[in-house]
């Protein structure tokens, strides 16, 4: 099920692939028929793949939802603005580090402290990957963080955990992040 949410959803271009072979061998068939049913019929294909546009563009499925969420989390992280990264962190948000876990609010002090002491000057996102399942996701984010120096930190790998709500994804759990080896090509 969720295979055919993404290819009729999210991602349909093996739709249009099929439905632009489908109007070739029907182009072929007109030509050798050529009758006013085979014209008709050459109409079918593209209907249906504006039909599958539109369905496309007009649903937006849970993980399109997640995407344009961490679109809006990667803009508020690169402007360094925490307070506003803070809003997709759920009540229950916990980060967890060295063992110990850190709640929202303590969570937010020390961004704001690290962000001073270290002259971050910008948070770039070079990778994210996305898993979802029904009312639960899990992105990975591969980070930069470059510092007024414009010294760069080594890539950095962050495990979100989401819960989908009423108020749309909020981020439950951020394990502890980890050196990630990211080759940008």
């Amino acid at each position: 099920m969720e295979t055919l949410k993404t290819i009729f959803f999210e991602n349909p271009w093996q739709v249009y692939v099929f439905l632009g072979i489908a109007e070739l061998f029907l182009l072929f068939f007109w030509r050798s028929r050529r009758t006013g049913k085979a014209v008709i019929r050459l109409l079918y294909p593209l209907a249906a793949a504006g039909v599958v546009f539109a369905v496309a563009t007009l649903v937006v499925t849970v993980r399109e939802e997640l995407i344009m969420t961490l679109n809006d989390l990667e803009q508020h992280a690169s402007a360094l603005d925490i307070d506003a990264v803070a809003e997709y962190f759920d009540d229950d948000f916990r980060l967890s580090s060295r063992g110990r876990r850190v709640d929202r609010t303590m969570a937010v002090i020390v961004c704001k402290r690290a962000i001073k002491r270290y002259r971050v000057s910008e948070v770039e996102f070079l990778n994210t990957r996305i898993e979802t399942n029904g009312s639960t996701g899990t992105a990975e984010l591969i980070t930069q963080i470059i510092s007024d120096s414009n010294e760069a930190t080594p890539a950095m790998k962050w495990t979100f955990h989401w819960r989908y709500g009423p108020d749309g994804w909020k981020v439950i759990l951020v394990d502890q992040p980890e050196l990630a080896l990211y080759i940008s090509l």
